[in-house]
Parts: C-alpha cells; structure tokens; sequence
C-alpha cells in the first residue's frame, strides 16, 4: 500500500496541502507562508521525508512475499489490525466524542483501505512491485491537471501516458501472462483511484474537527471485522505460523505507522514542494525493494515505463494546485477557492 499516515494523531490539515507521502503524489499546493521557496530544510528533516519512502516501499514489496500463502483480500484486512491495535491505544477513541457521523467517517476509511490494499495486492500478483506503484500513482496527476497552473502539467500528462504506454506494450492479450499484466495494470489503477478517495476523505475529516487517528482505529477494526468474517466465509483463513504473522505486523508498521512516528520526529516542518520531490521516488524505490526482496528484474520497457513516470512526477511536483468548489455562493455566480 502507498497511503502511509492515515491518521497522524492529532493533526489538522489544510486540505489545499497535500502532506501525506504517496497519496497525491508530485503535486505543489499554493505555499503557505511557512513554505521555503527552495524547501530548504534542516537534515534531520530530510532523513524523515526519505525514511517516509523507503519504509513503506519495504511495507509493500514484503507483502509480496507472502501473497502465495493468503488471497490479497486476507493480506488486505489483516494488516489494518496491528495498525488498528496501535492507533485505538494511542489516541483512545473511547474519551471522544464521535456520534454516528464520524462513526461512518471511520468506517468509510477502513473500507477504503481495505479496497486500496486489495487492489494493490491483486495487481503485485501480475505485476512487478515498482510497475505496480508507478502506474497507481499516475492517477493523482488528473488533480494536477485539472486545478494546476502553467503549462508543464501538460508535459507531465503525456509523460505518464507514455510511460503507460511502455508497460502495457508488455501485455500482450494473446498470451496468459500478457492477460495477467493487463489485470494487474488495471487493479493498479483503481488502487490509485482509491488513494485519491481517501485523500480527499482525509481532508472532510479534519475539516469536519474529528481526530483522524482515533477515527482511522474504530473503522480499522470495524473493517477488519467485516471483511475478516467475508474472507473467512469464503477462502477461510490461512495457516498462520510465526512467519506469516510477522510479515503482517511488519507490512502494518511500515505502512501505517512508522509515517505517522517520522512526521511526529521530523517531517512535519517540511514544506509541500519539498514533501513532493521526495515523493516522486517512490515508484523508483519500490521497484529497487522489489529486485532485492523478491528478485524482481525489471525489463528495458519496465526501466523506460518507471523513468517516464518519475519524469511525470517531478514536473508536476513543480506545479501549483489551486483546488476550487465547482459552485460558489448560491446567486454570487462566483468560484471561491477553497
């Protein structure tokens, strides 16, 4: 999964900036005066925004490692528990007030994460770990385009679709594999269709006031519950050794938590463009994980496709967002940014 910090505790977000690592990738939001114009900050900042790559990457490919032993749904749900477990001990929903609105706000994320990881997981079955996060975080780049500003977002637009373009040439329907990349290249898609539903839900949810850690937890475990009771019902739950339950919890850690602990020790002075240009890699470092955690090697098409996209992704880092409501006051027939 590419949607770390689902809940940093506490935190309320301008839903202009986009702060979380690999939810909306290479998109620069109208700077806040705290913003450097050359995101010019300290070391240890920079550690956190790299580390806020890496990890995850690791979180995703070693998810990989155990897709033969569980049915993507199982890997998907299972890894919201230890998430869940160290979210609700941490935030302690029960000492806050949610009522049903924030309940099914809740809910809503932990359906939404589980169809995220699902989607993802079901597209590292056919696909290489790097081509699978590249070809999902391409679908952020339609907010750029719509709301950026200057010509560059263009450029960015047809670099991704060229870098699409090389990894479908891969495809053939002709042959099995070929129909399985096709598969997997699509879940890649909805899988970042979802990461761009949940960053907007993020942003109702700190707009709205409600602790996104504590919310996250309760609809965590709702979701698990649900979809565990569904999985079980229908591909019954796999032999859980020692082996499989660690690479869960590790999956969990790296995914959801350790993002939320590097922004509370280092990266939340960082500003977006800065926060942007760390997030144009990650395609680039799953695909290294995904060579040395599974021995994935990656073709001349695979290496051409990644370098299309990171190209995709830096130009659109460059570029400022400016979200708009699709209506205005009612009778002021004015557009009022957000």
């Amino acid at each position: 999964m590419t949607a770390p910090d689902p809940a940093a505790p506490g935190e309320t977000h301008d839903p202009q900036v986009t702060h979380d690592p690999h939810v909306m990738p290479g998109q620069q939001a109208v700077p806040e005066p705290q913003d450097s114009p050359g995101g010019r900050v300290g070391g240890a900042v920079h550690a956190a925004l790299a580390a806020g790559v890496v990890l995850p990457a690791i979180g995703i490919t070693l998810a990989g490692t155990i897709l033969g032993v569980a049915a993507p749904d199982t890997i998907a749900w299972m890894i919201l528990v230890p998430a869940a477990i160290v979210l609700i001990v941490r935030n302690r929903p029960w000492r806050q007030h949610f009522g049903l609105r924030g309940l099914g706000i809740g809910v809503l994320f932990g359906v939404l994460y589980f169809l995220y990881g699902s989607r993802m997981f079901t597209a590292l079955s056919h696909l290489s770990v790097g081509t699978a996060v590249a070809i999902s975080m391409t679908v952020g780049l339609s907010i750029g385009v719509i709301h950026g500003q200057g010509k560059r977002r263009f450029l960015s637009l047809a670099l991704a679709l060229a870098g699409h373009v090389a990894f479908a040439y891969q495809a053939s329907p002709s042959t099995l594999d070929g129909k399985a990349m096709q598969v997997g290249m699509m879940a890649s898609l909805w899988a970042g269709v979802l990461l761009l539903i949940m960053t907007v839900m993020k942003g109702v949810a700190s707009h709205l006031g409600y602790d996104r850690g504590a919310v996250s937890g309760v609809g965590f475990i709702i979701a698990a519950l649900g979809f565990g009771l569904r999985d079980a019902a229908i591909h019954g739950i796999p032999a859980m050794n020692g082996r499989f339950l660690a690479v869960i919890i590790a999956v969990s850690c790296l995914i959801f938590v350790s993002p939320t602990v590097l922004r509370r020790v280092g990266a939340q002075p960082a500003d977006a463009r800065t926060e942007a240009r760390y997030n144009v890699f990650f395609p680039a470092v799953a695909m290294v994980a995904g060579v040395v955690l599974l021995g994935q090697v990656p073709s001349l098409l695979d290496l051409v496709g990644l370098a299309l996209i990171t190209g995709a992704l830096w130009i659109m880092s460059g570029v400022t967002i400016v979200p708009r409501r699709l209506f205005g006051k009612r009778g002021s027939g004015a557009v009022i940014a957000d």
